[in-house]
């Protein structure tokens, strides 16, 4: 039990509180509470919806951060290739409630507010776009 203790103190003394923080779960009411939020509900359940979203931000190349299907919320950045008015470090909070069976409130937030309308934007079109095949992706 102590080795195991050792090697998680030793892995995490670099880490400042913050990101400890953030690696463990924690952090995600800034987005909400300091940043611009968009909503959107949608006509799809919630697996469906976050694979399209996925998809999406996968075509724009940006990097997952943290998040999952499971946890109700993803974190990306490095939109840096579509949306030059930001950092590579610039992190978007997209959060996922479902409300019935086939519905789901997508949120959208990051301190960055011209980015989170951009990205809101993106997302938002292709939960509404229907021609795109996210069955073979």
């Amino acid at each position: 039990m102590k080795k195991i203790f050792v090697i998680f103190l030793i892995c995490f003394i670099g880490c400042s509180p913050l990101e400890f923080s953030r690696l463990m779960g924690a952090g995600t009411e800034r987005f909400k509470e300091a940043g611009k939020t968009y909503t959107k509900v949608c006509d799809l359940d919630l697996f469906s919806c976050y694979r399209r979203i996925s998809l999406e931000l996968k075509d724009m190349g940006v990097s997952f951060y943290r998040g999952s299907k499971r946890e109700d919320f993803i974190i990306i950045y490095n939109f840096t290739k579509v949306f030059l008015q930001c950092s590579a470090s610039t992190e978007v909070a997209i959060f996922f409630t479902e409300s019935e069976k086939i519905k789901t409130k997508v949120e959208v937030a990051s301190l960055n507010y011209p980015l989170a309308e951009f990205v809101s934007l993106k997302i938002f079109e292709c939960l509404e776009n229907e021609e795109k095949d996210y069955t073979k992706q």
